[in-house]
């Protein structure tokens, strides 16, 4: 009998073009670097702040890793360009959701309510390399920003990233559950299913595309559809 149900989002929740949001997300942000400073040079000191703060594995939060990281190798200063990230994601962030073709998964909020009916915690276990601000704009996207998650796991209070079990055990520590009456859906065959090392229950969607297909590790515990969990977290949560 599960207890929680933890959802990957992109890519499983919400539908995009990866490809063009990498593109145009990267695009926006480093003309948006012109206006504070040498772009190239902030550009790549943000790629290697996140870089460092994706091997993270506590027992620093992934924002105290990020910042760490990102002020050895800027030179301005830090609340600076804390309301320049901020004031990025409210005016500029929102603008790429029709450049990526962003879309809800057409069953995406059937299935969150019915996981909220019967009682599960309910987590939004996105890959804790944004802020919160950022993902509750793409929680907007997938036409699921309204529920009252039990947790959504952002850079600010998550010590860890995906695909390492840290991740995975301290969203069981968050919600107080065990793994085995916990399921997690995703997409990915690294980061989402890498969740089983813990003994938690893996959901391999495959509505839309399948990645790290080439270098399978984990195997799944269930494939099939979104719409498939309508029928079958009723009967895993008896």
């Amino acid at each position: 009998m599960i207890k929680a149900i933890l959802f990957d989002l992109d890519g499983t929740l919400l539908y995009s073009d990866l490809e063009l949001f990498t593109k145009h997300y990267f695009s926006m942000l480093r003309e948006e670097f012109k206006k504070i400073g040498d772009a190239d040079s902030l550009f790549k000191s943000l790629n290697i702040a996140v870089t460092k703060m994706m091997q993270n594995r506590g027992p620093k939060s992934n924002n105290e890793v990020f910042w760490e990281e990102f002020e050895k190798l800027v030179s301005i200063d830090r609340n600076i360009m804390e309301d320049f990230f901020y004031n990025f994601y409210i005016e500029k962030f929102p603008k790429l959701k029709d450049t990526v073709k962003a879309r809800p998964n057409p069953y995406a909020k059937e299935v969150i309510e019915k996981a909220f009916d019967l009682g599960l915690k309910v987590v939004i276990a996105t890959n804790a390399v944004f802020p919160l601000i950022a993902i509750r704009e793409r929680l907007r996207w997938a036409e699921i920003d309204n529920f009252n998650y039990d947790l959504i796991t952002s850079m600010e209070i998550m010590h860890a990233c995906k695909p390492f079990p840290e991740y995975y055990k301290e969203i069981l520590e968050k919600i107080g559950e065990k793994p085995e009456k916990t399921i997690m859906v995703g997409n990915d065959l690294q980061e989402d299913l890498s969740a089983s090392s813990l003994g938690i229950i893996t959901f391999l969607t495959k509505d839309g595309q399948i990645l790290n297909g080439d270098k399978p590790k984990y195997t799944p515990d269930i494939i099939g559809k979104m719409e498939d969990l309508l029928e079958i977290l009723p009967l895993l949560s008896k």
